[in-house]
């Protein structure tokens, strides 16, 4: 029985709350940090490496830290095909959503206009994907996949499915489905 199953339990966090946590700095007294004992303590990387703090208790931090590994991961793995992860997610949606206007793409991935704007344009000189003017407004475009798109995105989405089969084997049975679940709640939380 974990923490979270338990009513009264204390919070993995709970010595934030409180002001007393073991691994916070030296910021109250301005002094630096006492000699390494050679000993683990709670925030630490090993003994020889620094402490992070609280760092490693937060999932912000956490998040942050895996969302930068599986995207170093995936920009290696398709380094050869030129493609951004970014890239990789407006091509997905556009191949999911034929004809989406940009206005809607910018709003689905929280882009201002003029940064998706040049992400588009990038993908329409290297031929992935074309724009059309929408007849009934002649600001507004509607994106449409290409052949050379279509193609792309089928090789990137192999390598990217073979990216999750491997963050997989860190999971135990059942785990996927609840941390995207709650992946997607965080979010949520923050868009009110």
């Amino acid at each position: 029985m974990n923490s979270e199953d338990r009513p009264n339990a204390p919070s993995p966090i709970a010595p934030l709350a409180t002001g007393r946590s073991q691994a916070m700095g030296r910021c109250k007294d301005g002094g630096g940090r006492k000699p390494s004992s050679g000993r683990r303590s709670k925030g630490r990387a090993d003994h020889f490496g620094p402490s992070f703090g609280p760092l490693l208790g937060y999932l912000g931090y956490q998040i942050r830290q895996a969302q930068a590994a599986v995207f170093r991961d995936l920009t290696a793995a398709t380094a050869d095909l030129e493609v951004t992860p970014g890239e990789y997610s407006l091509l997905t949606m556009i191949d999911a959503n034929p004809g989406i206007s940009q206005i809607d793409l910018a709003a689905i991935h929280k882009l201002d206009k003029s940064t998706l704007s040049l992400a588009v344009t990038r993908l329409v000189k290297r031929g992935l994907i074309r724009r059309v003017r929408r007849s009934d407004d002649d600001r507004a475009n509607r994106l449409f996949l290409r052949a050379a798109g279509c193609g792309l995105l089928e090789r990137v989405r192999e390598r990217v499915e073979a990216q999750e089969r491997t963050i997989d084997t860190a999971l135990r049975p059942g785990e996927r489905e609840r941390m995207l679940d709650a992946l997607q709640r965080i979010s949520r939380v923050f868009e009110r």
